[in-house]
Parts: structure tokens; C-alpha cells; sequence
């Protein structure tokens, strides 16, 4: 990786969302459309001859990111610069000579190449489209010397093959191949071994990085193997729901993620050595929806490290428990009939029973609290200052007695976070740039400057 390289990939709060019509009863109705936030307000350069790694969990956005990097997608706002040109606004010549400097390399190979057409088909075509080279003669000796170059040796041997003829690294060369075949400056990568037997993964990337030195290339790596990206990447992104959390140069990402959503990705890599002590990560509940994000930091909801409001006293982890407790309270997903808590029950002991059952967290037993079983918890033992005791045990006492309204009112203004009252932007910590409100952003140094003066 050349740092004093120029730009060769500029995105720009760039957001791509779908299902932005409505229905027809859903028009009748007055309904907003309620649209899958796919990419949301991402930002990041791409300098030339990068190997730029975009990792995360499956449905977190990855692959979107790459179709509009490619323009397989037109963004739903914001902008994307290919050596200076925003690819969104071109002339239809700039767009052909787009088409030739810009490749993506999918997923599944058994997908990807028609299964009607030969090697020698599928390889050729890109350069007939691009009205490449001079003539048939011209094109079959740049597709020969193609698939020798990535391993397909003699390439006349394999001209006249169906991919039902060939295995699945061979197919896998071949997309590489016609990714390749028009010389482009710039490749994404998605998925490119995932479909692809353990013992010839190395050799498919080994082969890319070579082809990387050879044609000059600058790759988008997308995958959720961390593995690959660590192996393959100069630097990495991590995405979650849409957002681009963190991104760095890869060993430090890995080595020293700042996120907590990293922290947690790093975390489940399986260990190599079985003797090593599993750390499992410290995080709850599931991916939400991106129909319907969470407010503030998306990975709130999970985060461990959820930052509790100037006024609380007590502890951080007691905090989180609160504040879990509040959101399910909010949005009704506290049942008393649901945890067993029946009309016979004394009101006191029934707003107990809730309180250990609602600030109970599903967590890795090393994370566990002292009395905690997964489903409940000793709540008395937590750290939760008095009058935060007194809110949570009238909250609970109106829960069992069915008015959610009444709850509602009592939480209202009470155990507030950054983390879901303001979406972080991007702040530098350490070499990495992170969303996080664990570490100062811009407006919090304009905070602390103004404070700083009225003093």
C-alpha cells in the first residue's frame, strides 16, 4: 500500500434504501413508506493500489456497498468519485470507459457464469461488449493469455468447457479471468472463496495477489471470513446495519479494534490452539431490523459498553440493565403472563419477580453477575442508586398491572443515553476512525471549547 497514492474510490454520505414505494393501502391509510435502510450515510476513500477489506455480519450491507461501488446500484443519496468523476452523473462515453475500468468478482461461480455458454463464451464477452481489441483473433489470444495468467494452463484446454465440466476453484479462476480480461484498474471482491473447498482458498488468494502486482489493480475485499480480510487487506471497514462503524489499517483493527460492535466481531473468531481459553463476547440480543434501525448508535441496543447519563451513580454494567429494562418496558415486550407472573401473585412480589426477570441479561457465563441464571437475576445486588430503585420498582408495579401508559410516563426522561439520543459521527482514535461516542467527536470538542470560555 502506497500511502502518498491518490484517491482512486471517494464515498461520500452515501445511502442506498429500498422499498421506498408505497402500497396502495398503504397510501389509503396515510402510511409512510418504511424502506430497508440497506447503506446508510457512508463515508470512505480508496487510495490506488489499496486492498481495501469491507467486513461485518451477514445482512449488515457489504454486498450493496460493493454493487454501488461498481454501480450495479444507483445510491438513494449522496455521491461515489471514480478518479475524480462522480459515477452517478456521466456521459454515456465516460460510462463505457467506466465499464472497463471497474470489474466485481461475485459470490457464487456456479451462479455467476451462464452455464450455456463455453469458457471461451463467458471470458470473451466482456471484451465484445467494450468493443475491445481488434477482431476474433485478436480477443481469443487475449483470453488464452488470460486464463494462464490465472492458472488455467494450457488455456486451450479449457476453451471449449461448460462449467458443468469444471470444478469449483477452475470456475472460480475463470470469473477471475473475465473479471480481468479487459484490464481494469479497479476490482471488487465479493465473497471471491466462500463457495470454495478449504484446501484451494489460499491458492485462488495467493493468485489474486499476484494479479494484483501484475495489472496494477486496487481491490474491495467484502466478506464476513475476518481471516481472509486480515490475510488479504491493507485496510478494513467494519459495517453494521448499514453504518460503517470503524475502519483502519487491518492489523490495527484487528489487533486493537476501538468499536465495541468490532471488539465483538474479533471476538468470535474461532481459536486456532484447542487448549486456549474461549473469550466469548460480551454483547445480547439480535441483529435488529433495518427496517426499523435503532435511534443514535445502531449497536446500542447490544453494546456492553453503553454510556450511562453525567447523573447516574452507579455502576456502568447496572446502567445497561436499566436501560435494557427500559426499552422493553417502552415497547411493551415485558409480559408478566409471559414470565409467569400471575393475577394471585402479591403486587409487591409480583413487581420483583418482573424486576429479576427484565434486568436479567442473556450473556456468556463469564460475564455473568453473581446470582444471575440467564432468565433472572438478584437484582438488590446491582448498583442502581436509590431514587433509580424507586423508579424501576413503580415502573414494575404498573407493568403487572397492565397499564404500559402509566410506565411509560414514569420513564419518561429517565435513564437517557448519548448512545441512542445522537448517531455518532466518525472520530479519530488511535489510527482508526470509529462511530463511537467513547471517544470525543467534533462536536464534543466544540462543547468543551464553549464550556471551557464561559469559565
Amino acid at each position: 500500500m502506497d500511502r502518498n497514492a491518490d484517491p482512486l474510490i471517494e464515498v461520500e454520505n452515501v445511502s442506498k434504501w429500498f422499498d421506498m414505494s408505497q402500497g396502495v393501502v398503504d397510501r389509503l391509510m396515510g402510511k409512510d413508506p418504511n424502506p430497508v435502510k440497506a447503506v446508510d450515510d457512508v463515508s470512505f476513500t480508496i487510495n490506488e493500489g489499496d486492498i481495501m477489506g469491507i467486513a461485518g455480519e451477514s445482512g449488515c450491507g457489504k454486498t450493496t456497498l460493493g454493487k454501488l461501488l461498481v454501480q450495479l446500484h444507483e445510491p438513494t443519496s449522496g455521491s461515489i468519485r471514480f478518479d475524480g468523476n462522480d459515477i452517478t452523473d456521466m456521459s454515456n462515453e465516460e460510462e463505457q470507459e467506466f465499464r472497463k475500468r471497474v470489474q466485481m468478482i461475485f459470490q457464487d461461480p456456479f451462479e455467476s457464469l451462464n452455464p450455456r455458454m463455453t469458457v471461451f463464451q463467458s471470458v470473451v464477452e466482456p471484451l465484445r461488449i467494450n468493443d475491445m481489441y481488434g477482431g476474433y483473433n485478436e480477443r481469443r489470444e487475449r483470453v488464452i493469455e488470460v486464463l494462464n495468467e490465472v492458472g488455467l494452463s494450457p488455456a486451450e484446454a479449457y476453451l471449449n468447457e461448460f462449467p458443468k465440466e469444471l470444478s469449483g476453484g477452475e470456475l472460480q479462476r475463470v470469473a477471475i479471468a473475465r473479471a480481468l480480461v479487459v484490464n481494469p484498474d479497479f476490482v471488487v471482491c465479493d465473497e471471491p472463496v466462500s463457495m470454495l473447498d478449504v484446501s484451494i482458498r489460499a491458492g485462488v488468494l495467493n493468485l489474486m495477489k499476484e494479479l494484483q502486482d501484475e495489472y496494477g489493480l486496487t481491490y474491495v475485499f467484502i466478506s464476513h471470513d475476518l481471516s481472509l480480510i486480515r490475510y488479504m487487506c491493507d485496510r478494513t471497514a467494519i459495517m453494521y446495519l448499514g453504518d460503517l462503524i470503524e475502519q483502519g489499517p487491518t492489523d490495527d483493527v484487528v489487533m486493537d479494534p476501538k468499536h465495541p460492535y468490532t471488539e465483538a466481531l474479533f471476538d468470535a473468531v474461532p481459536e486456532v490452539d484447542p487448549e486456549s481459553k474461549r473469550h466469548r463476547a460480551n454483547v445480547t440480543g439480535e441483529v435488529p431490523n433495518p427496517r426499523n434501525p435503532p435511534s443514535g448508535c445502531r449497536f446500542h441496543p447490544r453494546c456492553s459498553k453503553i454510556i450511562p447519563p453525567e447523573n447516574w451513580t452507579g455502576d456502568q454494567p447496572a446502567f445497561r440493565r436499566v436501560f435494557k429494562f427500559k426499552r422493553e418496558v417502552v415497547t411493551e415486550q415485558l409480559d408478566p403472563e409471559d414470565l409467569g407472573i400471575g393475577p394471585g401473585t402479591p403486587p409487591d412480589r409480583a413487581a420483583d419477580e418482573l424486576l429479576e426477570h427484565g434486568l436479567a441479561l442473556e450473556l456468556p457465563e463469564e460475564h455473568k453477575s453473581e446470582g444471575e441464571t440467564g432468565t433472572t437475576i438478584e437484582w438488590r445486588q446491582l448498583d442502581i442508586p436509590q431514587d433509580a430503585e424507586q423508579t424501576l420498582r413503580e415502573t414494575a408495579r404498573r407493568v403487572v398491572e397492565g397499564d404500559y401508559d402509566a410506565a411509560r410516563e414514569l420513564l419518561d426522561g429517565e435513564f437517557q443515553t448519548i448512545c441512542a439520543q445522537e448517531h455518532p459521527d466518525l472520530r479519530t482514535a488511535g489510527d482508526q476512525i470509529t462511530a463511537c461516542h467513547l471517544y470525543e467527536g467534533d462536536h464534543q470538542k466544540t462543547r468543551r471549547a464553549r464550556s471551557n470560555a464561559d469559565d
